[in-house]
Formats: C-alpha cells, structure tokens, sequence
C-alpha cells in the first residue's frame, strides 16, 4: 500500500455495473491436472500473478512396499489427447464383486466434466473416446503399466458432493489378471481429529518423470463441513492438513491411518496467492458466514453415499437404501450472483427461474431460504406452501435479505399441493445461491509496471477474488487529481504505454470486486520504485508453460 497517496473517489464516479466476465480463467483450486491446470491467469485482460507451486511433495510410493500392494487398485486417469486431463482414480467395489461384470473406478465429478452445473447429475453417459485407466500407476514399475478404456460415466455430480463411478470396458476378472483388485467402499465418513492418508498422482509441479502415485500423511481438522467454491455447494467436506497435494492428485483416495479403509477422496485446495471466495479459492459456510481458509488447505468429499449403491454386480441407483442423488429434481436457472443489498434499480433480488424436471411429473414447487452452511434444505420446516409449478416454468425474485452472507434458495418440486406426501422431493432438492456483499475490497489496487526503451509499459493487477475489475485514468503528476472522478474510464485489459519523454506520470486506479463495491482511488507515480524491465515482465509471463503475449 502506498502511504499518503489514497484518496476517496465521489460516488458519482463509479460506474455501475462494473462485474467483470471472467473469460480465459483457467481452473485452480480443483486437483484436477492439465496442460495448465492449477496455475491462473486472467489471460489477455491485463495482468494477474500466477499461483504456482513450491512446497514440498509427498514421497512416491514403491511398487514392492506394503503401501505399494495396499493401493494397486489406485492409478491415472486420462480424459483423452483433447482434454489432455489427469486425475486420480481408484477401483472399487462392493464385497465380493461378480468377476463378469464390468470394473468399476471412482474418481471426482470434475474428473469428468469441471463445469457440471450446481444441480447437475449424470447418469449413464458414454465416455469421450480415448479415456483410459491405468492401475497400480507406480514409478518403478513402469514396463508393468496397463492401462484399461474408459467406457461409460455410470455417474457423475457436484452437486453437494464431488463424485463420479466410471465403468471399464474390462471386467473385474480382467484386472484380477494384472493383481488389481478392487477396493471396498467405506460406509464411514472421516471424523475430525482422525488420521488419514491420501493416495494420489500430482503432475502440477512434479517433474515429467515423477508423475507417479504418492503417499500424503494428514489428519482431518474438521468434519461435515459445507464448502463453496465457484458455483459448487457441497456438503460434509472434511477439511484436512495432506500436504503435496496439486492438480493430478483429484479423486486420490483418502484412507484411515492403517490405509485399510476408503473414507473420501481429495478434490480441492485453498490455492495460495487468491483472496477472498471463488474459483481456486473454496471457503466455508459457517454460522457467522463464509469462512476463508488457509493457503493450501486440502478438501475431501467422503464416500458413503456410494458404498449405499454398490452390490456385487456394480452401481444400482434403485437398490434400497441408495443415498447418491438419482438427478430428478427440478430444474433451476440463476445467475449465482454477487450483489450488493442496494443496486440503482432498487434492493437485490434473487433471479432464479424454476421448472419441471424433463423425466419427472412435478406440478408443483415449494420454496425455503437461509445462509449457506446454515440452512438444511432436506428439512421440509420452513418450506413455503406449495404453488403451481407451469410446465414453462415459474421466476422466484423475492427480495435477497440484507446481509453479508452467501444465501441459497432450497426448491423441490412435487406431485400435488400437499407437501406431507413429498418426502422424495425434499430429499434431493435443488439449490440457486446469490452471495451479498456490502464491503469494500480488503487490498488497495496494484500496478504492474514495466520499464522498455522509450516507455513504461502498466496494466493494473487482479488480485482475485477482491479485484476483478478496474477503472483508470492517468496523465501528467503535476496535473492529475485522482480525487476528481471526471476522467475515469473502465480498464479494457490492454497494458498502456506511456512514453518516457513526458514523464512524470500519474496513474490512478479504483479497484472493485464482483458486486461493484469500490477501493478508495490509488494515485501511482510512474516512473516507481520496483520497475521491472521487459525482460523479467516476459519471463513471469511464461512461468507455467503459458506464451506471453504478442507485442
């Protein structure tokens, strides 16, 4: 922060709305691991420091350990040369499995499609040519390695939880073959204070030859707690301390201490270097509101709910007791908005709208609200009466409340206007969120600045998730009054050059997040102390494998 040089802007000169699209973001809190995976940019709209790695990794795993014979049935996910994406994946089954029947894998749901939707539930898709499976994925076994087609997403979701049962082309006979057998699911969820070990492959900030199945000792700090990042919402996540974990290590198994037991699976980070909530950045919904944790907190969904569905022969969403959301419930379209309480066209509103499930007779809606982490919308109190739900659907825009508080919509949709028969509705129900956010980013705005021949070259910094979107003017130092908002107009994420010849120059910024709010205006002097010269510009622009711009 640069002392005696914040000045507060009138208000007349903040321009409304001022929410930044978020195109070209690459994912980095899901372990998913790619070709950049787990390394961000804001690409191509101005300039955002990457997130990258350098903690110390777990220890590989040694094919002839006892660790090594614990977790053959653990290895590589691949999505296939188009996606190029890694996970972790593991083979599972019920006690006793049918030898004929095709394998079963459990990984996470963004293992398959990182942008299922808050409500969204697969069923018996197709795999994309080319998936593929590679059990007991060591690296000193290598010449060993078979890998096995993925032939069918049996099931898929993030919503609540972050699952997905993938089935082979192989049976269970097939990998029996190759002394991979399957592993049984836990019907047990972590419980805080337990110790834990995760199995998992990272590629992100693993050299290219080590990319191999590792061992993290950790221990849960807290259970069944709700997360939300981006527009996820899931319930009874553990919150761990696994260390080394980075994209790749997504759908790791997550064992008890003697490794015998498969409680969850990894699937996201709290990515160092983010602020606030958002994608990268989970937090957690607490009674006092959203929580933000610590840099490189690990995340894990547990299980249970897919050991109620297995039987001998494989996945039986209709067998008694399942617990895994069967995707029947209405269908809900919102925005996921940030929002202050107050807009220009009057207090915040929710924006969701409601319909029938394509493959469910429901006439009817019902409707509750609370704090996320707070409300339990399988609680049929509190739910409102229940109203004609139209086949083209029905808007819910009642008032958001006021506070500071990520808040969800809880709506089930059922037969008939009695809402004691709808115990099936509120089981599963579907969910729209809207965060409000009153309060001013928690950082002052930033410039980048870069020294050439004959010009600096700036571009403001997103620091995401409190900077998303910036307003500029700049000129002369001796002329420039960033106090007078006159002159300010939204910065289009193209570096300026200002020539040297005319310095001094002034360069005044008002940062906002993503529900408008504003940063003091920041007067920047450029020529600065800290200029860097073109060529260290250019060298961090390519760390992570990613082309700088063209100039």
């Amino acid at each position: 922060m640069k002392e005696n040089l914040v000045k507060t802007v009138p208000s007349s000169s903040r321009r409304w709305p001022a929410v930044v699209a978020l195109s070209g973001l690459i994912a980095a809190g899901l372990l998913t691991g790619g070709v950049i995976s787990q390394t961000s940019y804001f690409w191509g709209d101005g300039f955002a420091k990457p997130c990258v790695r350098t903690k110390s990794q777990a220890p590989l795993i040694d094919a002839s350990s006892s660790d090594g014979k614990r977790f053959r049935a653990s290895g590589r996910l691949f999505s296939g040369p188009g996606a190029g994406t890694q996970c972790t994946a593991t083979l599972v089954s019920a006690p006793h499995p049918v030898a004929s029947s095709r394998a079963l894998v459990l990984t996470n749901g963004h293992c398959v499609r990182d942008t299922l939707k808050t409500n969204e539930v697969v069923v018996g898709e197709a795999a994309p040519q080319g998936w593929t499976f590679t059990p007991a994925y060591y690296h000193d076994n290598v010449t060993e390695h078979r890998t096995f087609a993925v032939e069918r997403v049996a099931y898929a979701t993030m919503k609540d939880t972050d699952i997905a049962v993938l089935e082979l082309r192989a049976t269970y006979g097939d990998l029996a073959k190759v002394k991979v057998t399957p592993r049984t699911v836990s019907a047990d969820k972590p419980v805080s204070g337990q110790a834990l070990r995760a199995a998992h492959a990272p590629v992100i900030g693993v050299d290219p030859g080590a990319q191999f199945l590792r061992l993290s000792t950790c221990r849960a700090k807290a259970s069944a707690v709700a997360t939300h990042e981006y527009t996820w919402l899931w319930k009874d996540t553990t919150r761990t301390d696994c260390l080394g974990i980075s994209g790749g290590s997504s759908g790791g198994v997550v064992t008890t201490e003697d490794g015998d037991r498969l409680v969850a699976l990894l699937n996201t980070v709290a990515t160092p270097g983010y602020l606030g909530c958002g994608l990268g950045r989970p937090c957690e919904g607490t009674a006092t509101g959203l929580v933000v944790p610590r840099d490189d907190t690990v995340y894990a969904v547990p299980v249970d709910r897919v050991a109620s569905c297995l039987d001998p022969t494989g996945l039986r969403l209709d067998k008694r007791g399942c617990r895994l959301d069967p995707g029947q419930q209405v269908d809900v379209v919102f925005s996921g908005r940030e929002t202050q309480s107050q807009t220009p066209g009057g207090p915040a509103r929710w924006d969701a709208h409601v319909s029938p499930a394509a493959t469910s007779q429901q006439k009817y809606a019902a409707f509750k609200t609370g704090p996320f982490g707070v409300v339990d919308c399988t609680d049929p109190v509190g739910y409102s009466r229940p109203q004609p739900l139209p086949p083209a659907g029905l808007d819910y825009t009642d008032v958001l409340p006021t506070g500071d508080r990520l808040h969800v919509l809880c709506a089930a949709g059922g037969p008939n206007a009695e809402s004691e028969t709808w115990e099936n509705s509120f089981q599963y129900p579907a969910y729209a969120f809207a965060r409000v956010d009153n309060a001013s980013p928690t950082v002052p705005p930033k410039l980048d600045i870069a020294e050439y021949e004959d010009s600096y070259r700036v571009r403001p910094e997103f620091l995401l998730w409190e900077i998303t979107f910036y307003e500029i003017k700049y000129g002369p130092r001796a002329t420039t009054d960033c106090d007078d908002g006159d002159g300010y107009a939204p910065y289009r994420r193209v570096p300026i050059s200002l020539s040297k010849a005319e310095a001094p120059w002034t360069v005044c910024l008002i940062g906002y997040d993503n529900a408008n709010n504003a940063t003091s205006a920041t007067a920047i002097p450029v020529p600065s102390t800290g200029v860097r010269s073109s060529r260290s510009v250019l060298r961090l622009l390519t760390l992570g494998g990613l082309p700088a711009p063209s100039r």
